[in-house]
């Protein structure tokens, strides 16, 4: 059994709508008190208090405030875990040496929702189609909600705990499915062998040459964002119209959300059908979206350059492209193969003699110097990471003409003290479905 996520919307009339804040809130209460007590607990007598103690506490509360008595024991314990595990996040940051913020008291407006976390309290009944029904709660308190939404597991998947979530003046409702796992493999239609590059200016780029044109989905809308911020900024703070506004600026982003991870879950499970061996590298866009500001005695330069380059990496979604292709290619049964980027360095090398040929980002054309190999920069890049993934599978290379590559090259200098490539693969080739739907 493997588990997979499908997220439904849900339909609230004025009344349901209204409970369900009026849950949100209590929830929101629970998790303040909570951390309130940890902190005076600490001052005032150098006490932690774990999460057990908290939770023993529960039958009390629910019969001094018997509002809290609908909500259910499981939704409680949960929200009490969830600022457990912010405390463990914490203090796990601290001992690395890292400078983490504490954990913050939450306004009921921003507590994202609350979460029943096992098939206790709570229904989800489809009807066929895209329509379901959310049962929250038993007896008279209980509550029936439409929701929107469907996922293609078939009736062996059994829903295991739901997280209700509010965002942008809508509730969704995230389920987590306990699926077989023939239900999750995928059929592959193809064998190729591609190696391919991420980046900005195309989107994707492979060793053939072929590209993906990078859609550049903040681009598109900068203007009409800037110009709701620009009318927000000119009303007063706290006023309708602010709000509105500002509700109206968080659908935008969320649609952009929307339509990329739309995106790249086509892209993706393209690529993992189409291919027996596909090869990549390793990316870290947190590091490569670093602002370059620096700090007052060590000021950064071209700081707005670079932010312009940090938001069109942000908007590309490489990140999120590479998290996809790993479960999907584990699905597929294709081999997933990971370069390390530090130690192939795939910009800088050259496919055809495998030399070392320095380049600046604004150098769109690689030139070698070496063997006078002439080719596209991002291609030859995903020639490289192919080779790489050739090698490291002791598969021959296929011949690939104009280019020179007809043999292995020579191999890569071991280095201590820096991870290898990586590589993924799984046998199972069998007719599977999509591991995460929206509504």
């Amino acid at each position: 059994m493997q588990r997979r996520k499908v997220t439904l919307k849900l339909d609230p009339n004025a009344a349901q709508a209204a409970r369900l804040e009026a849950w949100t809130r209590l929830h929101c209460e629970l998790y303040n008190a909570a951390l309130e007590e940890r902190i005076d607990a600490w001052r005032k007598a150098g006490k932690s208090i774990s999460y057990d103690d908290q939770q023993n506490v529960l039958p009390q509360i629910k019969a001094d405030r018997p509002e809290f008595v609908e909500l259910g024991s499981h939704a409680l314990q949960q929200t009490l875990r969830r600022l457990d595990l912010a405390f463990q996040a914490f203090f796990r940051r601290v001992k690395a040496g890292q400078t983490p913020g504490f954990p913050r008291f939450k306004s009921a407006k921003r507590f994202s929702g609350f979460a029943y976390p096992d098939p206790a309290g709570w229904k989800l009944m489809q009807h066929g189609g895209r329509g379901a029904t959310l049962r929250i709660g038993s007896g008279e308190a209980a509550l029936s909600i439409r929701a929107r939404g469907r996922h293609r597991f078939g009736p062996d998947a059994k829903p295991n705990d739901i997280t209700l979530t509010r965002r942008n003046g809508q509730w969704l409702v995230s389920v987590t499915l306990r699926v077989p796992d023939t239900a999750c493999a995928r059929q592959r239609t193809g064998d190729q062998r591609r190696g391919v590059d991420f980046g900005v200016t195309d989107w994707a780029t492979f060793d053939d040459g072929q590209t993906l044109a990078n859609p550049r989905w903040v681009r598109e809308e900068l203007p009409h964002l800037a110009a709701l911020q620009r009318e927000r900024a000119r009303k007063r703070q706290g006023s309708l119209r602010h709000r509105r506004l500002g509700e109206s600026i968080a659908r935008l982003h969320d649609r952009i959300g929307n339509v990329r991870r739309d995106f790249v879950h086509k892209e993706t499970t393209r690529m993992v059908q189409q291919c027996a061996v596909l090869a990549t590298e390793q990316l870290a866009p947190k590091n490569m979206s670093r602002s370059a500001k620096g700090t007052v005695e060590a000021p950064g330069r071209r700081v707005r350059q670079k932010a312009g380059l940090n938001r069109e990496m942000l908007s590309a979604g490489l990140g999120m492209a590479h998290q996809m292709l790993a479960y999907k290619a584990e699905e597929a049964g294709t081999r997933l193969h990971l370069s390390n980027t530090r130690q192939l360095k795939p910009s800088q090398r050259c496919a055809a003699c495998w030399e070392i040929v320095p380049k600046t980002l604004a150098q769109r054309v690689h030139g070698c110097p070496h063997c006078g190999h002439v080719m596209q920069r991002d291609q030859n890049s995903a020639l490289v990471v192919l080779i790489d993934a050739h090698a490291a599978q002791q598969i021959p290379v296929r011949d690939t003409p104009g280019t020179g590559v007809a043999a292995r090259p020579k191999p890569l200098p071991r280095q201590r003290g820096k991870s290898r490539s990586l590589t993924r693969e799984t046998p199972a080739t069998t007719p599977c479905v999509e591991r995460r739907e929206s509504s």
